[in-house]
């Protein structure tokens, strides 16, 4: 066993251990493609809203950290009739 392989384990062999992939997302709108149904701000308000003059959706975290507030991203870029909002997996 290499240096390399214990270096950040308190020398522990780990490598036969499978580790969570961490996965980061950024959502983006386009506030002109959108043709303000809601779907998304009734999904996720935590992520998405809607202007109210103009009912297009305001986008409230583009870099959301919990799992579960990237499925809901997920969710919504599949539900919105316009294709107004994209994730971007990192």
């Amino acid at each position: 066993m290499s240096d390399a392989d214990v270096s950040d384990t308190g020398g522990a062999d780990t490598s036969g251990v499978r580790r969570p992939i961490t996965t980061t997302i950024t959502i983006t709108v386009d506030r002109d493609a959108c043709c303000a149904m809601g779907r998304c701000a009734a999904t996720e308000p935590d992520l998405f809203d809607q202007d109210p003059a103009t009912g297009t959706v305001v986008l409230l975290d583009p870099t959301p950290s919990s799992p579960e507030l990237h499925a809901s991203a997920r969710l919504c870029a599949d539900l919105c009739p316009c294709g107004a909002i994209t994730v971007t997996e990192h």
